[in-house]
């Protein structure tokens, strides 16, 4: 596996899936870096802020934080909830928080659509995590019957996805 880095074209991406995101908070582990992110209001009162820190050790002194490269600015908190499910159904869940893809790469087809039939273990779309792709498999064979995300929003471990249903 590649080495990864808290590079700032990753806390780009990182604060871009955020600010698109409902997440009220968001911290990343990367090696020795850590990103936090909130949209609740700091213990001062003042707006939400960007912090990047180290993480905490144990007996050791806090190594410096890096001076950013500008000074954070506050997260709009407009945010929509998931879509639920309206048809019955198996419910696939997001494995993780990440970018949702319906199709392995730009321009290519989708990996499913409402109304196509799937089998067990085919993928059903991918989630990406920081340039990671993960697929995501159905785990019954049956009828799309929803797709509740839109190609490229992000979404939170455990949110509905997709919806086959297996008498279909």
């Amino acid at each position: 596996m590649d080495h990864m880095e808290m590079t700032p074209e990753t806390i780009k991406a990182l604060l871009d899936a955020f600010d698109r995101s409902d997440w009220r908070e968001m911290t990343v582990l990367v090696g020795g870096d850590r990103l936090h992110v909130s949209r609740d209001p700091s213990p001062n009162g003042s707006a939400p802020l960007l912090e990047a820190q180290p993480p905490v050790a144990a007996a050791a002194a806090p190594a410096p934080t890096p001076e950013p490269e500008a000074p954070p600015q506050p997260l709009a908190a407009t945010a929509a909830a998931p879509a639920a499910p309206t048809t019955s159904g198996t419910v696939i869940d997001s494995p993780s928080v990440g970018l949702f893809w319906r199709a392995p790469a730009p321009g290519a087809p989708p990996f499913v659509e409402v109304g196509g039939h799937v089998k067990a273990g085919e993928t059903v779309a991918i989630v990406e995590v920081m340039k990671l792709m993960n697929h995501v498999a159905s785990p019954v064979d049956g009828l799309v019957t929803e797709i509740l995300v839109e190609n490229g929003d992000p979404v939170e471990f455990g949110q509905a996805i997709v919806v086959v249903d297996p008498e279909g």
